[in-house]
């Protein structure tokens, strides 16, 4: 008797290491290609979207004027004040 149960015990340790080998491959492993497809899926519709946003915003700059768009940046007319200033007080150096 002690036999047959021991025969009984190693059997259903097989079909559960079966059973639960079987389970991750059709579950698990399926989900985790499902959320990579997912991903993908995303980052192509995030592409798209950004291409279309960058071909809107190289038609506003190329339709607006030079002077304008640099005027809208501080810093650019800042720096360029700046660089004037620079270049005046090597200019008068210069001259003593």
């Amino acid at each position: 008797m002690k036999k047959l149960w021991k025969v009984i015990k190693k059997v259903f340790i097989w079909l559960g290491a079966i059973l639960s080998a079987v389970f991750f491959v059709l579950f698990i492993g399926d989900k985790k290609r499902y959320e990579e497809k997912e991903v993908i899926d995303d980052s192509e519709e995030i592409n798209a979207k950004a291409a279309k946003k960058r071909e809107e915003a190289i038609e506003r700059i190329s339709n607006s004027d030079a002077r304008t768009l640099c005027e809208s940046y501080g810093s650019v007319c800042d720096t360029i004040a700046d660089g004037k200033e620079r270049f005046r007080k090597r200019c008068k150096r210069a001259d003593n």
